[in-house]
């Protein structure tokens, strides 16, 4: 943690707007992109909370099972097992307002007939896969904002090591230049 903090000190202290002389305009620009960029990475925290909020909401609605959306009920498996493998194999239901149902599930080739298994059904009656549990709703928003944080942070330490490589090369210019005229007026004249 303290570590953390002396970073933290050391990147206030380049990165100021103070009155020293010995600042070049290089560094103030540079200052004002390393503002910038950590202006538009919190910028797109909003978005990406709103995101996280969309798939939540939409991992919540697979979660429901209820009498209009999803529930669980008994299925009777009708005919014999046979063949090796999983293949699809008739059960028989009761919906629960009373009427018989059949359809092809696919089970495996160790469930006997006559043998009871669960399968879900949607408001109609109709088999449908079961309901999304709330650790992946969960894990899906977490990845969903993980993403598309990460996603701008790269791009924006991209942009960043982009304007600093452009400002380096014109430093460097600039001290090449400087000690070219330091040397020529430094320079003691050549003796014969």
């Amino acid at each position: 943690m303290r570590s953390l903090t002396r970073w933290a000190m050391r990147c206030l202290h380049l990165h100021r707007f103070d009155g020293n002389p010995l600042r070049r305009r290089s560094d103030r620009i540079d200052t004002v992109i390393v503002l910038a960029i950590l202006v538009i990475f919190i910028a797109f925290l909003w978005p990406a909370a709103a995101f996280g909020r969309q798939v939540y909401a939409g991992g919540l609605r697979a979660e429901l099972t209820s009498p209009g959306h999803r529930q669980p009920v008994l299925a009777e498996v009708v005919d014999p097992a046979g063949g090796t493998g999983w293949r699809p194999r008739t059960v028989r239901w009761t919906t629960p307002q009373g009427g018989a149902r059949t359809a092809q599930i696919v089970l495996s080739p160790s469930t006997p007939a006559g043998s009871h298994t669960q399968i879900w059904i949607d408001g109609t009656g109709k088999p449908t896969t079961p309901p999304q549990s709330h650790i992946k709703t969960v894990t899906d928003t977490t990845v969903a904002v993980i993403t598309i944080v990460s996603g701008a942070g790269a791009v924006l330490l991209l942009c960043l090591a982009g304007a600093r490589g452009l400002l380096n090369r014109r430093r460097d210019a600039e001290w090449e230049r400087a000690w070219t005229l330091a040397d020529q007026r430094w320079r003691r004249p050549r003796q014969t």
